[in-house]
């Protein structure tokens, strides 16, 4: 500082406006906002009056910078807007660069989140065309990916950018920021480890530079990582309380995050005081600040409510909680972000339930299971019709295995358009006016008739409590433990697949072998609740976790009709939908199938006025033509779950895949699809309590029923379970009546593996 005020003192006009430039960025890195926000400004007036249009947009840059780092964004974005006019006209690529990267971190502050996703892969991409790639770029992408529920994105993000930096001779001063951003994205990631010892780094580098506010936020995460892993102390509790009364918000909610922490594990550490001292001062910041900021703060509210002993003001802070984070997931244009998103509303979410569930009515744990389950069903749906580019790119992907043939190239290039495909979709906004659909039990009850719906909740290291509406009354059970009970899972499924492709001999000994571990997986999952479902249909709704569970094989389910639904609120709405004034009939065989898509021929003489697709005529676009607001549709192929990124699971057709993307361009779902395709009903787990897969998304889209496996199955076994089902469908039953039908004419043991592979989801 005292260099610059030499240089100062003997500058002309010029020269003292390009000083003032260099000095406001120091101020800006040690903390002195308002003196950088005073020399860009002075910095702004001599070079705009000068003509300088170079070094007017780097003071911009930094007076944008000032105004982020004192909170107010709209005015960093406007300072920004105006560096990256003068930039791009004066052919300055390199700054107009830094310029869209910091109006992506603006976006992010202000928490539109998809605005900042598609700046900042647009700053990436221009830094990747320009050969360099700044470590902060990096950081920042990291950062807005996680705050989108991009976890896994953002953990690889973040070890790209601490490889950058570790390799970086100079990165001195960026190394403790990209650290400490490093270790907030694996803390989420659930890497502990990993976190603490990038937060532990960065503590050592902020303190040889003297940067005693980084220093103090890589402290907090490493408390955060230790409170996660239980290790809770009162000295502990105390440290993290001294550290958020001393933070600023480097991140956009650091501060705010540290003093929730600093709450819970002084609940925690028996320090009630300190605590409430803590929430109070976070539950401040509930009614201003970015969605993300104020749902923390509600978090916060609820906390010091239930410390208090105030039940009521507890559930009235978490479902305003809830609402915000509601208001948030409408304004993503993007499936998966919405689905992800939720996973913010966790902590509000569990903290209601598991009050409810010890101390309210089943009524009462019903309504608060539906506020937070299957949000997808619940919200409106992002249109992805006029879409361009995204029709454009999907036509790629399916172009590139009949361009590139097979191995690696093919593979790469495969991920290149898929990569581009994510980011596109992304940066696509949503509509902020749209509202979650109200669910009222009521109105479920009436609508029920003779059915049973059995509702399931899993609580973690706790068991599994169920709700059950039956005859217009609720009851409120308690089943097995949620420890363990995805290992069941797995093992029926497992047992399941080998038989329903197995010879008859082995699929026999197969299934008989099955029978202990489905016994138990039924006692897990509904325990005293199998003598209580009647003798009518049944109505499944579990945990995302579990829906992929081959229900038909329970041994209490095996003669029962039953459908299985992600929400009682999605159930409800596709109850209540009507079907198709037009009663058009689409049959689709896509390529490969060893059974040639048996059925599909035999189907086409059974509904003689269908559009039947077949061979080199099954094409993506042809199929989504014949799908769109068909009222019954099959579909014989081979699907293709994809756990790696569940929103390009699809079915193979004639010219490729047919993606979860694709089928969210349709106008009109169709009413009722069958889809006897490999793993076609199986989802991925994400946020909160939401599934992302090829049959969420047609039920979300409005499709009232659904026929699909959770394992894969052979084509051939498939042949005669789909005409057994439209048999009955042309009867006049619904999907899961039909499918009972095909469960009890299956007539060898490979039959029954492949019916109770099947579920039937929806409600028609």
């Amino acid at each position: 500082m005292a260099s610059f005020e030499n240089a100062l003192s003997t500058a002309d006009d010029l020269d003292r406006a390009r000083i003032l430039v260099r000095r406001a960025a120091a101020h800006f890195f040690f903390g002195g906002l308002e003196e950088a926000k005073k020399d860009s400004r002075d910095a702004v007036s001599i070079l705009a009056r000068r003509g300088d249009s170079v070094w007017e947009a780097r003071a911009r840059i930094n007076l944008g910078y000032t105004l982020s780092g004192l909170g107010e964004y709209r005015e960093a974005d406007e300072a920004l807007a105006a560096a990256q006019g003068l930039a791009e006209a004066g052919g300055q690529d390199y700054l107009a660069t830094i310029v869209v990267h910091n109006r992506g971190d603006c976006a992010h502050r202000l928490g539109d989140l998809p605005r900042a996703l598609r700046l900042l892969y647009d700053a990436r991409r221009r830094y990747e065309e320009l050969g360099v790639v700044p470590p902060e770029v990096v950081r920042d992408l990291a950062v807005v990916q996680l705050a989108a529920g991009l976890t896994e994105d953002a953990a690889r993000t973040a070890d790209e950018m601490v490889a950058r930096l570790e390799s970086t001779r100079d990165a001195a001063l960026r190394r403790a920021d990209g650290f400490i951003a490093a270790a907030i994205v694996h803390l989420a990631a659930g890497n502990h480890e990993r976190a603490i010892d990038l937060a532990r780094k960065a503590a050592r580098s902020s303190a040889r530079q003297g940067h005693r506010d980084a220093a103090r936020h890589a402290r907090v995460v490493v408390l955060r990582a230790q409170a996660a892993t239980g290790h809770v102390t009162k000295r502990h509790a105390r440290s993290a309380a001294a550290l958020a009364a001393e933070l600023t918000d480097r991140y956009s909610s650091e501060r705010l995050d540290a003093l929730v922490l600093a709450g819970r594990m002084a609940r925690s550490a028996g320090l009630p005081e300190l605590a409430a001292e803590n929430l109070r001062v976070a539950a401040a910041a509930r009614h201003r600040g970015s969605a993300l900021r104020r749902a923390s703060a509600w978090y916060a509210q609820a906390l010091l409510a239930e410390q208090r002993g105030d039940r009521r003001g507890m559930l009235h802070a978490c479902a305003r909680g809830l609402d915000v984070l509601d208001a948030h997931a409408v304004s993503l244009g993007a499936t998966e972000l919405r689905a992800r998103a939720t996973v913010h509303g966790t902590d509000l979410a569990i903290l209601a339930t598991r009050r409810v569930a010890v101390d309210g009515s089943a009524r009462e744990l019903l309504r608060w299971t539906e506020r937070w389950r299957g949000s997808l069903h619940s919200l409106p749906w992002p249109d992805a019709r006029s879409d361009g580019e995204l029709a454009a790119e999907l036509g790629r992907l399916r172009s590139v295995d009949s361009v590139l043939g097979t191995g690696g190239d093919t593979e790469a290039e495969r991920r290149r358009v898929e990569e581009r495909i994510r980011r596109h979709v992304h940066g696509r906004a949503g509509d902020s006016t749209g509202r979650r659909r109200r669910f009222d039990v009521g109105d479920l009850l009436d609508a029920l008739g003779d059915r049973t719906l059995v509702s399931i909740v899993g609580l973690k290291e706790e068991r599994f409590h169920i709700v059950v509406a039956r005859h217009g009354r609720l009851r409120h059970l308690v089943a097995g433990e949620v420890a363990g009970a995805l290992e069941e899972v797995e093992y029926a499924r497992f047992a399941l697949r080998g038989a329903a492709l197995a010879g008859d001999a082995v699929a026999g000994a197969m299934l008989a072998a099955a029978e202990p571990g489905l016994a138990r997986l039924q006692e897990t999952m509904l325990g005293p609740v199998a003598a209580e479902l009647g003798d009518g249909p049944v109505v499944l709704v579990p945990p995302s976790t579990m829906q992929a569970i081959p229900w038909g094989a329970l041994p209490a389910l095996r003669e029962r009709d039953v459908t299985v639904a992600p929400s009682a609120a999605a159930w409800l709405r596709a109850r209540t939908s009507n079907p198709p004034g037009r009663r058009r009939v689409a049959l689709i065989a896509g390529a490969d199938l060893a059974s040639s898509g048996a059925e599909v021929g035999v189907l086409a003489g059974v509904y003689p006025d269908a559009t039947v697709l077949s061979g080199d005529a099954a094409t993506a676009e042809a199929a989504l033509a014949a799908l769109d607001g068909a009222w019954l549709a099959h579909v014989g192929a081979h699907g293709r779950y994809r756990g790696d990124n569940p929103m390009f699971s699809a079915l193979e057709l004639a010219d490729g895949p047919l993606t979860v993307f694709d089928l969210e361009r349709l106008a009109a779902p169709p009413y009722r699809l069958l889809l006897t395709a490999c793993e076609s009903g199986v989802g991925s787990p994400t946020g909160a309590d939401e599934l992302l897969g090829l049959t969420t998304s047609l039920s979300a889209l409005g499709t009232a029923g659904l026929l699909a496996s959770v394992v894969p199955v052979s084509d051939a076994g498939s042949v005669d379970l789909s005409l057994t089902v439209h048999e009955r469908l042309r009867a006049g039953h619904d999907l899961s009546t039909a499918l009972l039908a095909a469960r009890r004419a299956a007539a060898d043991p490979r039959g029954r593996a492949t019916a109770w592979a099947f579920l039937a989801l929806g409600a028609a």
